[in-house]
């Protein structure tokens, strides 16, 4: 079959279920239920996020520290359908219940994108936001909704299918009207009245994507709800719907779930546990009916009526609904209750079709519910396009945004944004983590190394005269090439500059000021705009420490300082070194450019400002490459090929391009020794050889930082060096997530390291901050 035109997911599916004779209708019954999720299993959603498992962004209900949760989409969407054709059962119309959680969603959604922007999202304070949208479409003109914005935002206030003026209890409503009229805001501490009727319970069970801690998440069901509820009976069984919510997502049995959630609030339990316990003890087939399920009209009741229902009616969704609309209580609350407890607890291919079809906006929740499910999961969508669907308030509508529309990045229309983001932090880590690492054993031969610390080599970090876990002037000198990069990237923005080399210039004089010359001494030509050296970075005071840099970079620094030579460039050198001390300057190119050719060239020209030979040159360019390709997702194996080409056309390439095949032939055969990988690629004495040495490694260990590590360390040669490009390959292609806590933990200077890579890809990310110029003033 031509997988010419498949998506990633679809690529992957065919290659783990490869049946020629039945692809065609695998995928078009894939394919049938991404456009419709809610005909979509429970096991193919959990298949499809087992595919997708290259992006890490723990913390929200939907994802955990290793990526995203089995089938949780799925519940997602039987949560949403399930809630909103319970309330249709019982009013035979889409009520406001429904339309206010949908509502709140968006709002939710918007705060987290925010909060994944620049930190500011807040769950409650969105949720009303949103509930003013919802005001509006109960018939309220929006200039009386309390905003200063000239019309709502977003693209669920135009559903018309949302817009109706009925009304079967009017507590939410009176109450977001009643803050719109000037009073505060409803809390659980300062309650806004004394409801206890049940129809902003279900709110509690959006809180369930929001976080991964149940604390957090319990909390978080009841202040939703309190925001228009006051009594404890109208928003305390919105907590216990969010804990039991949670639990659901995970994979837990209905009644696992609710014992948990009942488990939190204490004054409810006596109720609560005796619905479960009715429910539990219900016969098979057999039916709560009006003289089971009481009157009750608050919040508590319909909760106990909808687990004492669900829980009978385990296995029968229409029959759930049945009973629970068939009482003398709050039964559009109850049923949507029910509804949202069973659909989160099978996914939506519990619900009867024809319940489905009745409901007139099944597409809205569908689209809404895979927006959430994507939002909330491993793998938030990053684009502008989403910061347009679901902005952060009202206002933003028209607010003006920091845009890279007249440049393209490394970070510009990746895939999978977060997968990226992650790859950088892991190649500036596992660089820093590589070079700590090497750095004690630098200077010992193979013999020696195993003498020591026994006949794997040094496999932890180890003392050296200092703590374990220190970093070398590389790690330095990297960090303060990613800041000039990103300095240069503000400039850019700004309209003031386009070639970010002085600022990479600039940047090196700050780190020279760091070794102990004062910034008159150091500064050079700079002292002119910049009297102080400024900038975050140059005041941690611990990178004011010497970790023998090289001399080559020390003297010709110097010498720009003195003004005794120009800015350097690939075609006029400033010394004719061929050394490693610049390869790892490159690494921060990957993120200026999408265009490969431009990466290579960025890497070179960094390189050239201290050293001058075409092979310290092409191998800085290589690097920048190889991690660019590798924030792409693209094996490294392949990215070797690309460089080899890029290589090509360059002058003085016949070394690198000698080294960088052996480092590739030599991975595909058997594991070879430290003497012989020291007599087929160096011992790090050139840049060709140290990128050689530790690409190799990166190639072996395929993914596996530790192994990579261990390869690149351990023989007679520059161990820190070939470390760090290991560590710094093998992490971009894998994620920082895979680099072991035990290298971070102890690593010198890793808040700061962390920090700026975080920071770097917010800078080069879709959505720059609008400004952070005391941060990183442009030079």
């Amino acid at each position: 079959m031509d997988v010419r035109g498949l998506d990633e997911d679809e690529r992957a599916l065919l290659a783990a279920c490869r049946r020629d004779p039945v692809e065609r209708e695998l995928l078009a019954v894939w394919r049938r239920w991404e456009r419709h999720p809610s005909t979509r299993p429970l096991w193919a959603a959990e298949l499809q996020q087992r595919l997708a498992v290259d992006a890490r962004s723990p913390g929200t209900g939907l994802s955990g520290r290793t990526g995203g949760l089995p089938g949780t989409s799925a519940r997602v969407q039987g949560l949403l359908l399930g809630g909103a054709v319970g309330e249709f059962a019982a009013l035979g119309r889409v009520g406001q219940r429904t339309g206010a959680l949908l509502f709140a969603l968006e709002g939710l959604i918007r705060a987290h994108t925010q909060l994944r922007s620049d930190g500011s999202g807040e769950p409650t304070s969105a949720v009303f936001a949103a509930l003013r949208r919802w005001l509006h479409t109960r018939g309220v003109p929006w200039r009386d909704c309390g905003t200063g914005s000239p019309r709502p935002s977003g693209a669920l206030v135009a559903e018309r299918g949302l817009h109706d003026l009925a009304s079967d209890e009017p507590t939410m409503l009176t109450s977001v009207a009643k803050v719109v009229a000037g009073h505060p805001q409803g809390t659980r501490q300062q309650p806004i009245n004394a409801a206890d009727s049940a129809t902003a319970v279900p709110f509690g069970a959006l809180a369930a994507l929001w976080s991964g801690d149940p604390g957090a998440v319990f909390a978080l069901g009841g202040d939703l709800a309190a925001l228009t509820h006051g009594h404890p009976h109208g928003h305390s069984p919105a907590s216990v719907l969010a804990s039991t919510t949670l639990w659901l997502m995970r994979g837990n049995d209905l009644e696992t779930s609710l014992r948990q959630g009942i488990s939190g609030w204490q004054s409810g339990r006596t109720a609560l546990g005796e619905a479960l316990r009715l429910g539990m003890l219900s016969p098979a087939g057999f039916r709560p009916g009006r003289a089971h399920l009481g009157a009750s009209r608050s919040g508590l009741g319909a909760l106990a009526v909808a687990a004492r229902v669900a829980l009978a009616c385990e296995d029968d969704f229409a029959a759930a609904l049945a009973a629970a609309t068939e009482h003398d209580g709050d039964a559009a609350s109850a049923a949507m209750l029910c509804g949202q407890l069973l659909g989160a607890l099978h996914g939506p291919t519990a619900i009867p079709a024809e319940l489905l079809e009745r409901l007139p906006i099944v597409e809205v929740v569908e689209r809404l519910g895979r927006d959430a499910a994507t939002e909330f999961g491993p793998e938030p969508d990053e684009s502008a396009g989403w910061e347009e669907r679901y902005p952060a308030d009202d206002s933003a509508a028209t607010a003006t945004l920091p845009s890279t529309a007249d440049y393209r990045t490394g970070l510009t229309g990746v895939p999978r944004l977060a997968a990226s983001r992650d790859r950088f932090l892991g190649a500036v880590l596992g660089c820093a983590v590589g070079e700590a690492l090497g750095m004690p054993i630098a200077s010992d031969t193979w013999d020696e190394i195993r003498a020591r610390h026994g006949d794997e080599g040094l496999t932890e970090y180890v003392p050296a005269g200092h703590p374990s876990g220190r970093v070398g002037s590389d790690t330095q000198l990297l960090l303060f090439s990613v800041e000039g990069l990103l300095r240069a990237n503000v400039a850019r923005r700004a309209g003031e500059a386009e070639d970010p080399i002085r600022h990479l210039q600039h940047a090196y004089q700050r780190w020279l000021h760091t070794q102990h010359l004062s910034w008159p001494r150091a500064a050079g030509e700079f002292l002119r705009v910049a009297p102080e050296p400024d900038g975050w970075l140059v005041r941690e005071r611990a990178l004011f420490q010497t970790r023998n840099p090289g001399r080559t970079m020390m003297r010709t620094l110097i010498a720009f300082a003195k003004g005794q030579q120009p800015v350097g460039a690939p075609d006029q050198p400033v010394s004719d070194s061929a050394g490693s001390d610049a390869i790892l300057r490159a690494i921060p190119a990957a993120l200026w450019s999408d265009d490969p050719s431009e990466v290579f060239a960025l890497g070179m020209r960094s390189a050239a400002l201290t050293h001058g030979h075409p092979t310290a040159l092409l191998s800085a360019g290589v690097l920048g490459y190889l991690v660019a390709r590798s924030l792409l997702g693209e094996h490294l194996a392949d990215a070797v090929t690309g460089a080899l080409t890029q290589l090509a056309p360059h002058a003085g390439h016949q070394e690198v391009t000698r080294r960088l095949t052996a480092a590739r032939d030599l991975a595909r055969g058997d594991r070879l020794s430290p003497e012989e990988l020291e007599r087929a690629l160096g011992t790090a004495a050139t840049a060709a050889e140290a990128l050689a040495f530790g690409l190799h490694a990166a190639l072996v260990a395929d993914g596996d930082v530790d192994s990579a590590l261990r390869i690149a360390a351990n023989h007679s040669g520059g161990s820190a060096v070939t470390a760090a490009v290991a560590g710094s390959l093998t992490a971009a292609g894998a994620g920082a997530s895979t680099i072991s806590r035990r290298w971070t933990t102890e690593l010198e200077l890793h808040d700061v390291v962390e920090q700026l890579a975080r920071d770097a890809v917010r800078e080069f990310g879709p959505r720059p901050p609008a400004s952070w110029d005391s941060r990183y003033p442009p030079t």
